[in-house]
């Protein structure tokens, strides 16, 4: 039976990874569930190995600490979702357990007679401490986490608040197995490795859901590849549209009607899905997200906005930038530009400027001073 879950883990983790990769989806959040979901595949093909290539030393798969990274890969989430960035010096003492352990377990197999003598040593403490992290991860994120000022609305921090409470559940079996074990001597029992095994497939089912979630409420945003809107999904204005012999559309051509209910479409997608947030946002995408014609949105930022494209979207991620520095002081200015969309800092600073007349760091050093 064990088995049959780890390949279910490995399919379901590669497939999601498959069809996040192909659809575009390159937020840092998707970047994050990506690299998890690659780490559940590989903790669920080494535990499937063992048990084909070496069912009589199954210790192999419970001595190794793979488990000692969820409880951090939890906290991480939460940052990433919050728009928080991971700064080192805040990742190393959250994964030191897992490199520690790691370092035993490889002795452990280096030296088969030093690892003989201290198997149930090392097994004991292993999950002694990994019933700790799962329960003082899931304790820190159900009750003492920082909120995010996008909290209530925001879908990731919903998604890593149900995968916490499965880490709560998981945290009191291993509690009440672990004690057993120190009571009778033994570390890991089958039903606890069929928990962790139904655990890692339950999280890769809700990360596969949320993948897909983001495919349907945002089509394709990979502007490279963007499909060509099928006929029968644009919505043509009830005017019909005069060209000049040049192809430009005259400003007549789109009824006041039309072009309202559009801006009203554009204003809700930039503040309930924050868009501009994407650093590979285009003019065509954002067309392909509204599922309106290209030039129809032009006109839109011409003739309702006033602004063309990058300037509405960088006045967006300024904005989302000024946001950060009030919330997050902690934040250095390179940490804030790449959370607001941008990719480069001659970028932000010049769209800064223009918006504000002053840099980032001089605009940050007045709130300071407030």
């Amino acid at each position: 039976m064990p088995s049959y879950i780890l390949v279910a883990v490995i399919c379901v983790s590669l497939l999601s990874v498959y069809i996040s990769v192909r659809a575009g989806l390159r937020s840092p959040m998707e970047r994050y569930i990506r690299c998890f979901l690659g780490y559940l595949a590989l903790h669920a093909t080494h535990a499937w190995l063992v048990r084909i290539y070496f069912p009589d030393n199954l210790r192999l798969d419970y001595l190794a600490p793979y488990g000692l990274l969820y409880g951090p890969s939890l906290y991480f989430a939460y940052q990433v979702a919050a728009g928080l960035p991971l700064k080192m010096r805040h990742v190393l003492p959250h994964t030191l357990p897992f490199f520690v352990f790691l370092v035993c377990y490889l002795l452990w197999l280096a030296f088969p007679s030093w690892g003989a003598a201290h198997a149930r040593v090392l097994g004991l403490s292993l999950y002694g401490t990994l019933s700790l992290s799962f329960l003082l991860y899931a304790i820190w994120a159900l009750f003492f986490r920082r909120a995010s000022p996008d909290a209530e609305r925001n879908e990731d921090i919903r998604m890593v608040s149900v995968m916490a409470m499965v880490l709560a559940f998981i945290a009191v079996v291993f509690l009440v197995f672990t004690y057993s074990g120190f009571s009778n001597g033994y570390f890991r029992s089958r039903f606890q490795g069929s928990i962790i095994f139904l655990t890692m497939l339950s999280a890769a089912m809700i990360l596969f859901a949320n993948i897909i979630r983001r495919l349907v409420a945002r089509p394709d945003t990979a502007h490279e590849e963007i499909d060509p809107i099928p006929e029968d999904e644009i919505r043509r204005p009830a005017d019909t549209e005069d060209t000049q012999g040049d192809g430009r559309y005259q400003k007549s051509a789109i009824s006041p009607e039309l072009l309202d209910a559009y801006e009203g479409e554009l204003r809700q997608l930039m503040k309930e899905k924050q868009v501009y947030l994407d650093d590979g946002l285009s003019l065509a995408t954002l067309a392909q997200l509204l599922k309106i014609p290209k030039h129809h949105l032009s006109q839109v930022f011409s003739i309702r906005i006033g602004k063309n494209f990058n300037t509405y979207i960088n006045e967006h991620r300024i904005n989302h930038s000024i946001m950060l520095m009030r919330s997050h002081p902690e934040m250095t200015i390179a940490e804030i530009f790449f959370n607001s969309g941008f990719t480069a800092k001659a970028s932000f600073n010049r769209y800064f400027k223009q918006f504000h007349g002053c840099t980032p760091t001089e605009y940050r050093s007045r709130i300071a001073a407030k």
